[in-house]
């Protein structure tokens, strides 16, 4: 939906977090006779005084107002919508979506193109809403798409990433079938698709895509501790600022759109090796008492947290924060992995989850106890923790129990930690 589509009409935003307020000020800017009109959960019955509505990501695509108001002829359209309408033609945008290792990706992504000198923008689900990019002359927009904003995505980016898939955000869209559509509704738009090989739901899901691939033997791949390019090997995967196998497969994904781009990749060792992983996704929070705390706040899932403990298992003690808000997820195949090193693993469990990990993880031998909240997890796991060992949270589980966030739920682990291992 172009600018002149919104001009001289009610324009409602629904939603005024960050991106609805972004939306507000590019309408003022772009718009100036429209009139604009906030929409929240108190005056939903405003929505038919309005011709468009602008929707935040936030709002799920299938609620039941939004049906009855596409009946009554209001329009819906997005914040990302409106940048990918109006953008510079000449700036290209890659669009990197996945249930998790998408911001890593962008970054990085981002980070290894600047270290050159490119003119690149990171936006998007990262916290930066795409709509105040659509003026830029940046030769690149990096793009981080959430399944919310994927969903109703009209326009195609210049490159289509998707890392992975893992079932996730049942609440806004009500299927896990539909939230897979959902993200691959992104990667159908997109003029080059870039998929991930061994992705197991992916390669089941996107058969009719005509996409390229990467993690194939022949494609950007690991291989014996190194990246490689086909046969041709680039540098060795240590290389990469970042821990967890997992990190190195979401490279492949960097290293994959830097070829499409032309670039030489052997020199990305540099841009690698100085990349600041981001804050709560395995972050390493230093040692207190000889224990060594990590910060994965980052994780949602049983994969997310499966994957923590295989990037920082060394051999030694570790005992894993688990549990938060819950949606009803299967914990099988994390219980299962976890259950191979019981004899040096403890589980801490928080509500709500916790309470459905005790039986299963005891029942495979794990030692667990259970926590009424951060603060006695942290506790009970510097008592269960041996100098040498290392304290892991990686919830396995959204934080919207007890956190507005897991940026939150990250601060107050770190919070806890410095004041019980004094």
């Amino acid at each position: 939906m172009y600018w002149q589509d919104l001009n001289n009409r009610t324009v409602g935003i629904w939603g005024m977090g960050k991106e609805g307020l972004a939306a507000k000020t590019a309408l003022k800017q772009h718009c100036p006779n429209a009139n604009i009109m906030e929409i929240s959960e108190d005056n939903l019955a405003n929505i038919s005084q309005c011709a468009v509505i602008i929707k935040s990501p936030g709002v799920s695509l299938y609620r039941s107002e939004i049906a009855k108001a596409k009946a009554e002829g209001v329009r819906f359209t997005s914040s990302s919508n409106l940048f990918f309408a109006n953008k510079t033609p000449s700036t290209k945008v890659v669009a990197i979506t996945g249930t998790k290792g998408k911001s890593t990706t962008a970054s990085l992504l981002a980070h290894s193109l600047q270290y050159f000198g490119k003119k690149v923008e990171l936006a998007g689900n990262i916290g930066r809403p795409l709509v105040e990019l659509a003026d830029t002359s940046a030769d690149w927009v990096i793009a981080e798409m959430s399944s919310y904003q994927c969903a109703d995505l009209a326009y195609g980016a210049d490159i289509g990433v998707l890392l992975n898939l893992y079932p996730e955000h049942l609440q806004w869209h009500q299927t896990h079938a539909r939230y897979y559509a959902d993200k691959l509704n992104m990667i159908a738009k997109a003029e080059i698709k870039l998929l991930n090989a061994q992705d197991k739901r992916t390669s089941e899901l996107t058969g009719e895509l005509k996409g390229e691939y990467f993690n194939t033997a022949d494609t950007i791949h690991l291989e014996n501790g190194c990246f490689y390019d086909g046969a041709h090997e680039l540098f060795a995967m240590s290389k990469l600022n970042l821990a967890g196998e997992h990190n190195c497969i979401n490279a492949c994904a960097v290293l994959s759109v830097l070829k499409i781009m032309g670039e030489p990749l052997s020199k990305y060792a540099l841009p690698f090796a100085s990349f600041t992983p981001l804050a709560h996704r395995l972050q390493n929070l230093g040692k207190f008492g000889g224990i060594e705390f990590v910060d994965d706040s980052i994780s949602t899932t049983p994969e997310t947290a499966a994957a923590a403990v295989r990037a920082l298992d060394k051999g030694q003690p570790l005992t894993l924060i688990v549990g938060g808000f819950d949606r009803g997820q299967d914990y099988t195949s994390l219980i299962d992995e976890l259950a191979g090193l019981k004899e040096r693993l403890q589980l801490v469990v928080v509500p709500d989850t916790g309470a459905r990990i005790i039986p299963p993880a005891e029942a495979a031998g794990l030692k667990t106890s259970a926590a009424a909240d951060m603060h006695q997890a942290v506790a009970c796991a510097i008592a269960a923790t041996p100098a040498g060992g290392t304290v892991i949270l990686s919830p396995a589980a959204p934080s919207y129990n007890a956190y507005k966030n897991f940026e939150e739920r990250g601060k107050d682990f770190s919070n806890c930690i410095k004041s019980l291992a004094k």
